[in-house]
């Protein structure tokens, strides 16, 4: 789902951690802040603002500028919303002061805690995110920049009375509770307001949204005709028809068992309340592809152990025609499910039960630094790219501090902090995709080289540096050294963890016949906040010695920010 933001004029652009006008997300109903009659009272500790300047470290005050879209809150009365709600999902980004603390609080009382925990170590009731249980890890941003909560309840739970189920919840894009019962919730037949409290420093909110579920089902299925061909399960065209019908549901069982299939069905599908509906596939096979009145929907490639895959449509009250195309594997249990939900709508299946059935445990394979950094040689795939990064190096550190290197191109494709290395797909089975995913908190740093030798400061960043690779050593704390050559000098890299940041130290050797240049990061905003610290986007900092003079300039839709370098030089990244 994709985030969208009012434009703010280009002063703004002078101030980090600046915000402005809500505008929502997705599939959630937004919940108004023009002013506060969203709310059941108001307080002196809650206002509507147009944005907010929070320093990192806390040195500075606390900065508002007038306007819409920003709830801010300080220590005192807990707001309570005058939306009523008791199952529903829930969506907002918040902004957090150093050291401060605060709670969500759920219909029938039971209470999400928010808070600056990003340099606690471990997880602990302390840690954002807790709520009865620890988070599985610490997936907390450093004070000033924005970060999501996401989270799907339920206020009543059949058979257990008094009792609510967190069903999800995510922090900043990572899954930290998953399928929590709380006990010693109060009963919510009728529906209870959503509060915010804050009990230490200050938290604001914007795009606040939320999804009240309710299990009525808006889009059946109807007239449901198949056609079952033998051809080979890999085949790009299919025309050996094997037997065809009509079925009352959605099912694959209508393939009588057969080893290799392609299966085609075709109906209706009938629509009682218009708007955006998700679909979710679930299957195991080499595809899957749905069709809504002639238009893709989806279009996936290769499922193996039921994997989830969505598409959105926009569908009017009636009735619409539908195509689905599976295949199955002929060395796996066939399954084909096809969920959907709507807006305010619970999620449900329109395939039989038995169409889908347990499928065969997928192992969770990870690497985590104990004693000493870990590596891990892969392939990448970063978000946007359609090929695969084939020649990079993951790095771990024991206190959570971990980094990818493309060794093609001397590039820093992402750091994250957290967990380190998700391997599932590199070594279960024949693990054909060869990739690592961050198990953490991940940010994207730029993709592309992160040294260049240029004419000057305004020549453009290469895409891919004329640079080579010449191997790394092992530095004593264990971390890898990398060696570089462009042109006639030779630059090592270094990226080590110093507990709270992660910092990266280049040292030049012979003479460059241009001027060398380090690519820091680059993002759609890039703020000196002070001599020396930078905000790139609501993503993470930037810290250089306040000697050195690091430009920012832009390059397309987006800013750089480059760094001279020669001798030794260095800087540091934190989140």
């Amino acid at each position: 789902m994709h985030y969208f933001f009012r434009k703010v004029s280009l002063f703004l652009l002078a101030c980090p951690a600046v915000v402005w006008g809500q505008s929502g997300k997705g599939n959630y109903s937004p919940l108004p802040l023009k002013d506060l009659t969203s709310f059941e009272t108001s307080s002196p500790n809650w206002t509507i603002q147009g944005n907010i300047t929070i320093h990192p470290s806390g040195t500075g005050k606390v900065k508002t500028q007038s306007g819409e879209g920003i709830l801010i809150g300080n220590p005192g009365a807990v707001i309570t919303t005058k939306l009523k709600a008791s199952d529903l999902r829930f969506y907002a980004e918040f902004i957090l002061s150093p050291g401060a603390e605060g709670f969500l609080v759920l219909p029938g009382g039971q209470k999400v805690r928010i808070s600056d925990s990003s340099k606690l170590k471990g997880e602990s009731a302390l840690t954002s995110g807790y709520a009865g249980q620890f988070p599985t890890q610490n997936a907390a941003k450093a004070p000033g920049l924005w970060q999501t909560i996401e989270l799907a309840y339920d206020a009543s739970v059949d058979n257990l009375p008094n009792s609510a189920r967190l069903n999800t919840l995510s922090l900043n894009g990572v899954r930290v509770l998953e399928t929590i019962y709380l006990p010693g919730s109060k009963p919510v037949a009728e529906g209870h307001p959503l509060a915010l409290e804050v009990a230490k420093g200050t938290i604001a909110f914007r795009n606040i949204g939320y999804q009240l579920l309710a299990s009525r089902k808006p889009l059946t299925l109807a007239g449901l005709n198949y056609k079952v061909y033998s051809d080979q399960w890999d085949s790009k065209e299919y025309s050996k028809l094997d037997h065809e019908g009509s079925s009352a549901a959605l099912t694959q069982e209508v393939t009588n068992g057969m080893r290799q299939f392609h299966l085609v069905y075709e109906g209706e599908m009938e629509v009682s309340e218009a708007g955006d509906y998700i679909f979710t596939t679930i299957y195991s096979g080499p595809l899957l592809t749905l069709d809504i009145d002639g238009k893709s929907v989806l279009a996936t490639g290769e499922s193996t152990s039921q994997e989830t895959h969505q598409g959105l449509a926009n569908l009017t009250q009636g009735k619409h025609k539908f195509k689905i195309h599976y295949s199955r594997f002929p060395w796996r249990q066939p399954a084909l499910g096809l969920r959907v939900e709507k807006a305010g709508i619970r999620p449900y299946d329109l395939h039989t039960l038995s169409s889908l059935p347990e499928p065969e445990p997928k192992p969770y394979i990870s690497v985590n630094p104990n004693m000493r950094p870990e590596m891990v040689r892969s392939f990448i795939l970063l978000d946007g790219e359609k090929s695969k990064r084939t020649h990079c190096i993951s790095v771990g550190s024991p206190d959570g501090w971990n980094y990818t290197v493309d060794l093609n191109r001397g590039a820093l494709l992402q750091a994250w902090k957290g967990k380190f290395a998700d391997v599932t797909e590199m070594w279960y089975e024949r693990g054909e995709p060869q990739l690592l995913f961050p198990a953490g908190l991940k940010v994207h740093v730029s993709g592309r080289s992160s040294l260049a030798a240029l004419e000057n400061s305004n020549t453009a960043w290469p895409d891919s540096a004329n640079i080579n690779f010449l191997g790394y050593n092992i530095n004593p704390q264990g971390y890898p050294v990398f060696r570089y050559a462009l042109g006639t000098a030779t630059v090592t890299d270094e990226l080590v963890s110093n507990g709270n940041t992660l910092s990266r130290t280049f040292q030049v050797q012979g003479n460059s016949e241009k001027p060398l240049y380090a690519l820091l990061a680059s993002g759609k905003k890039v703020v000196e906040i002070e001599k020396g610290l930078y905000q790139i986007d609501d993503q993470f900092y930037v810290q250089t010695d306040k000697k050195v003079k690091p430009l920012i300039r832009p390059a397309g839709g987006v800013q750089e920010l480059v760094l001279p370098i020669s001798g030794t030089t260095g800087y540091s990244m934190f989140w």
